[in-house]
């Protein structure tokens, strides 16, 4: 039985078009590169540099705030124009500011290279998950996609943080050369991907409508403005997992950090490997408010194990990202299989580009938890986190239960 989901994916994988599999793979490997260093960038910028953790979490939070609020512009050209030079353009701006880290080391450059990428991440998010769809050959077919790209995109959160601790620790600049590699290589990728799509011809028949249309249908939609709402949330209490609880790490003088960090990231990744790929078929059936508290309630676990943990035992980190990874699991695909469904045609990219506003929550994480760190501690932050999953998660459940009948028409004939 349990060889049964694994197959299944197999054969899914195989059936994918050529260009679709390979843009994949740009995607993974960009990924790799991003999971080397952007995991110890806190680390680095504070022992390097000597950058307060509250600056740091000011950085990454206008950093993110940047990224986000460009992803609809992104989205609305995307259902309009061919995007491949602006996906190229982003591409280069990765590269250029893993090149200005890599020969320029200090607080002003790492400032500006946060900056640059979440612009550059502003581009290619929306964007590729767009062309990454486009290439698919039917409706059924890019649900699946969600899925595998969510399970990529986790084999580079394993492998990164392994071959980027290396560099981490003996601070070499190195990582950035690589990098730069991978970005050479998802441009590529978005070229053949983007020639099979003008093939496509069930795009060619496909027009965009105006804005005003576009605006209306969004605000017609009740269920895609609850998945936002609903989102923000979720994002805002799971974003603690990540520069937070680094933060948290540094506050109790943690013993081998980085090893700690790449530690917590490879657990997560692996949870993904296995449970995600056994678990595909089922978490697909899962009904979307269920899956939304069973979530909640994994990341509410998460939290709490962490404000218990504060004799910093390093399996107590490991199992909250075990809880933490349950609930990724279960929800993040979720949300993207929704937009999808819900984007009437010629809209896909406009509705992927403002669901992204909901990452909202990521932006302000960082800077919500250095300034409750630094004022109250950790464990604060963390107990006051694992109370508030309980009304989120209770909101979740009746704004999904209640939205659920417009997905009816949404949804392929059975």
């Amino acid at each position: 039985m349990d060889q049964r989901p694994a197959t299944g994916t197999l054969a899914s994988l195989r059936a994918l078009p050529a260009p679709t599999r390979w843009l994949l793979l740009g995607i993974g490997l960009a990924r790799v590169a991003s999971f080397m260093i952007w995991p110890f960038i806190a680390v680095a910028m504070n022992q390097r540099f000597g950058t307060p953790i509250t600056e740091i979490g000011a950085q990454l939070a206008l950093g993110a705030v940047i990224s986000i609020a460009l992803s609809p512009l992104s989205g609305l050209l995307g259902d309009r124009f061919n995007t491949r030079n602006l996906m190229l353009l982003g591409c280069a701006l990765s590269a250029s500011c893993y090149l200005v880290m890599g020969l320029l080391p200090g607080q002003t450059s790492y400032f500006v290279a946060i900056i640059g990428m979440a612009v550059s991440q502003s581009i290619l998010e929306p964007l590729l998950r767009m062309l990454l769809s486009d290439t698919a050959v039917d409706a059924a077919q890019r649900t699946f996609l969600f899925h595998i790209r969510y399970y990529v995109v986790n084999c580079a959160a394993a492998i990164g943080p392994l071959i980027g601790l290396w560099f981490a620790n003996h601070q070499s600049d190195g990582v950035f050369c690589i990098a730069i590699g991978a970005c050479a290589m998802l441009a590529l990728t978005i070229i053949h991907a983007d020639r099979a799509r003008l093939h496509n011809p069930q795009l060619t028949q496909t027009t965009s409508p105006p804005l005003r249309q576009i605006f209306g249908a969004m605000l017609r939609s009740q269920l895609f403005l609850s998945i936002i709402v609903a989102n923000f949330f979720l994002v805002l209490l799971y974003a603690q997992m990540d520069e937070p609880l680094t933060f948290y790490l540094l506050q109790l003088s943690v013993d081998d950090i980085n090893h700690i960090i790449a530690m917590m990231s490879f657990t997560n990744a692996a949870v993904v490997l296995v449970v995600h790929l056994l678990l595909m078929n089922w978490l697909i059936a899962l009904a979307d408010k269920t899956a939304y508290l069973v979530a909640l309630g994994c990341l509410m676990i998460a939290h709490a194990l962490i404000a218990l943990n504060t004799e910093a035992w390093w399996a107590g980190w490991l199992f909250a990202v075990v809880f933490a990874t349950f609930a990724e699991i279960i929800v993040m695909p979720l949300f993207g299989t929704l937009i999808d469904r819900l984007a009437p045609p010629g809209m896909r990219g406009s509705f992927i580009g403002i669901s992204m506003l909901a990452g909202f929550g990521s932006a302000l994480a960082p800077l919500l938890g250095a300034v409750v760190i630094a004022q109250y501690g950790g464990a604060v932050l963390f107990w006051g986190l694992a109370l508030t999953c309980i009304p989120i998660g209770l909101l979740g459940y009746w704004v999904l239960r209640a939205s659920q009948p417009e997905l009816v028409p949404a949804s392929p004939p059975a």
